[in-house]
């Protein structure tokens, strides 16, 4: 009989930290607005100044459709300048260790636009920043922006013979010299200043813009959590990655690091769901995930009942031992399929799943308390992998364009989409795993959950 709570582990984290906290220095124009409202899959973090000199450096920029970040915006600094910089100054030193977590700044984003048009790309002001940044200590991470400019500008230049090329070679040869102007202009400086200095280079993300420069984008977030994963606990990085919606695969990584911190570890004879029933236990775990993905869901439909039942239809199917399947389930033909005992999987599975619904005996049978058997186990380990690898399908079919908001068709999307090519091979691989060994060996070497992220990063998407 349930006797107690099972918080979820996110909670925690967020109460330390509620917000990813993000100073963004840049000059009006160089694309301030646009690099966040993608990086964080919003539309409303409006950056930008109207005019010189009317930011506030001290007021938090949020936005409804993302509530795990908020930004600080500074304009950049302008030749012969001080009163800025000496605002930043202090802000930095008023946020920095002597004050909670919650309340730091976590990260600098230093936006300067590529100079395709010739001229400087640093100004005095900005080598005080850096001077300022090494002070602090706060991670600091350079981005140019803009790069798409510096590519047309090397296709104006093409010549009349270069563009009678085949359209490949001319994007290759754009490219290149490009990259090449790129390195000259803007890599070539910063490292004459500080060798040490991280930067990320973004493209293709105006307003108007249908396919932004993801890799460059990933690229950005990769480099700023690597920055801030040294943090007491790493609660830092975890929120950076939650607060993120550029990088799969960082989400993965923060719902991989929540899941361990708790309840992943030891499924197979955990402590922590002792005396809880099956469907608490599931709750919990459902919901760390889903919170450590940080969709766009005002409708919260990924905590919704429909979700929940489609992702309990999938791991249902792991639960019963193979002689026991006939009482599970009437369909047993399909069911031998999705469950890896079918020959052709990956050619049956979609019309398998289709007339899959929740088995009698599995309602009942997650209603009982947690025990420590091999059926909870797979069920356990199918939970988390189906989820994860579900929501990995679901972040590649939500449009990038900010505001990036989920719907009831991309979830179903998502589940057709993992249904149909790995769900049958990942429950043959738990039950293999679930076999291959007593289950008092798998208790005592406790490891399931490594199986569990080796299942993960062998489907995921990215």
């Amino acid at each position: 009989m349930e006797h107690r709570t099972l918080p979820p582990t996110t909670v925690d984290i967020l109460h330390e930290c509620p917000r990813f906290r993000v100073l963004v220095v840049g000059k009006s124009g160089v694309g301030k607005s646009s690099l966040i409202n993608y990086a964080f899959g919003v539309n409303k973090a409006n950056v930008s100044h109207e005019e010189h000199g009317v930011s506030d450096i001290n007021t938090e920029i949020t936005s409804p459709q993302n509530s795990l970040f908020v930004l600080h915006d500074s304009q950049g600094f302008e030749p012969g300048e001080t009163a800025n910089f000496e605002k930043v100054e202090e802000f930095l030193q008023s946020r920095g260790a002597s004050v909670p977590l919650k309340e730091r700044v976590h990260a600098v984003w230093l936006c300067v636009q590529v100079p395709f048009a010739g001229g400087r790309v640093f100004e005095t002001g900005d080598e005080r920043f850096f001077d300022l940044i090494a002070r602090t200590g706060v991670p600091v991470v350079v981005v140019f922006t803009q790069l798409d400019q510096l590519l047309n500008r090397m296709e104006e230049y093409l010549t009349d013979e270069e563009m009678e090329m085949p359209e490949e070679e001319i994007n290759q040869l754009c490219s290149e010299r490009a990259n090449a102007e790129f390195q000259k202009l803007c890599v070539g400086p910063l490292e004459r200043i500080d060798h040490t200095l991280r930067y990320a280079v973004t493209s293709g993300l105006g307003q108007d813009s249908k396919s932004p420069d993801q890799p460059a984008l990933r690229k950005l977030i990769e480099i700023t959590q690597d920055l801030v994963s040294h943090d007491v606990q790493g609660i830092v990085w975890v929120v950076s990655a939650m607060a993120q919606r550029a990088s799969a695969r960082a989400k993965i990584d923060a719902s991989i690091e929540v899941g361990m911190k708790r309840y992943w570890q030891g499924l197979a004879a955990s402590v922590n769901f002792s005396n809880l029933t099956l469907e608490r236990c599931t709750a919990t775990i459902h919901l760390d995930i889903t919170e450590s993905w940080n969709f766009n869901d005002p409708d919260d439909l990924l905590n919704g009942q429909y979700f929940r039942d489609q992702l309990k239809i999938l791991a249902q199917l792991v639960v019963p031992e193979l002689s026991s399947l006939t009482s599970w389930f009437a369909e047993l033909d399909q069911i031998q399929t999705l469950i890896g005992v079918g020959a052709a999987i990956a050619a049956a599975a979609a019309p398998a799943f289709a007339v899959i619904g929740l088995s009698a005996m599995f309602i009942n049978w997650i209603a009982a308390i947690y025990q420590r058997t091999p059926g909870v186990l797979r069920f356990l380990m199918g939970y988390i992998v189906d989820l994860t690898l579900v929501m990995d399908q679901l972040f590649i079919l939500v449009p990038m364009k900010p505001p990036r908001r989920v719907t009831r068709e991309h979830i179903d999307m998502a589940l057709e989409s993992y249904k149909n090519a790995d769900a049958a091979v990942v429950h043959r691989e738990i039950r293999k795993y679930a076999t291959q060994a007593s289950f008092a060996q798998i208790c005592q070497s406790n490891k399931a959950q490594d199986k569990v992220l080796e299942i993960i990063k062998q489907h995921c998407a990215d």
